[in-house]
């Protein structure tokens, strides 16, 4: 069976809308790790050990949140 006009319509349509909201969602979520990095390096550490520290503990928050999000995604 052929779909019908108004149905490909409709599928295009929520193809778009779908399309748009992870956009936004990306977006946000770039915006809000830039804004934890620009904390970060707002910080001035005092030497590079410092900020290497800083900067694997930024890390392991990115990867514990992946965890988080990988173990809620349905099986």
């Amino acid at each position: 069976m052929k779909p019908e006009k108004e149905e490909v319509e409709w599928i295009k349509g929520m193809k778009k809308r779908i399309e748009e909201e992870m956009s936004k969602k990306e977006i946000d979520i770039i915006l809000y790790w830039k804004g934890e990095m620009e904390k970060l390096l707002a910080k001035r550490p005092e030497s590079l050990a410092t900020l290497q520290i800083e900067m694997q503990n930024f890390l392991q928050r990115m990867q514990n949140r992946i965890k988080v999000l990988k173990n809620a995604l349905p099986k």
